[in-house]
């Protein structure tokens, strides 16, 4: 199979660029704008597709949205201070709002600012404690600090709790996603052998739920997981 030369890979963005404005005419959503902004940052012309951006989020009178959709965007093309602005702009005008105070932080974890992220996640978990988009959170948080005590705690709230709805299977799939490879990861040094056996009982028992829920939540379950795995991994490079 011949490897695509970097004039065909252009030519590949830019055809790919055109399908995505076509597609956004006819229907327009945050799904194609940002595919868009990311066709545009991989053709090395960011401001080109933020600008694009720009002048459909102008249009939305929800401010909330406005705000939140444009850090969407910035944070598409790792411009995360900017997104970081947006987000903190949100929370100054809506502070009780938990959308915003999860998005937010979700970014501070991206950040690396975890003592800042479990702040917010710990607030939100008081209102809602079965949340488990903000137990995901705060795990993420707990991982990045290495507090290993918390993180077992968390471990025995998190399976206590059942998914509500499809969306909360992908938090779930994320919270175990992460889970699976810390407690392999940390087997003899922060957890023993026999709370990796009991973490694989209770994976195993989760499988069987899941088979009996349909293709949906098995979806959005392992997407989950693979993004749960995926973060942990990105945590511990980042430590070592």
């Amino acid at each position: 199979m011949e490897e695509r030369t970097e004039p065909d890979m252009k030519d590949a963005l830019a055809e790919n660029l055109r399908n995505l404005k076509e597609s956004f005419r006819e229907t327009p959503s945050m799904e194609y704008l940002l595919q868009i902004v990311a066709t545009y940052h991989g053709r090395e012309q960011t401001e080109r597709g933020i600008g694009f951006a720009e002048a459909f989020l102008m249009q939305i009178e929800d401010e909330k949205e406005r705000l939140l959709q444009t850090s969407m965007v910035f944070e598409m093309v790792e411009l995360n201070e900017e997104a970081l602005s947006y987000l903190s702009e949100a929370g100054d005008k809506f502070p009780e709002d938990v959308q915003v105070k999860n998005h937010h932080g979700m970014l501070l974890n991206k950040l690396k600012e975890f003592e800042n992220a479990l702040s917010i996640y710990d607030g939100l978990l008081e209102s809602t404690p079965e949340s488990l988009e903000s137990l995901s959170g705060k795990l993420i948080a707990l991982t990045g600090l290495g507090r290993h005590g918390d993180i077992l705690k968390l471990y025995k709230t998190s399976i206590a709790i059942t998914p509500s709805s499809v969306q909360d299977w992908h938090f779930k799939g994320v919270i175990d996603g992460i889970l699976k490879d810390y407690f392999e990861n940390e087997k003899g040094a922060s957890v023993t052998e026999g709370q990796v056996d009991k973490l694989s009982k209770s994976f195993d028992s989760i499988e069987h739920i899941i088979d009996g829920l349909g293709p949906e939540v098995r979806n959005f379950y392992m997407m989950g997981n693979f993004a749960g795995k995926e973060i942990y991994h990105e945590i511990i490079e980042k430590s070592e």
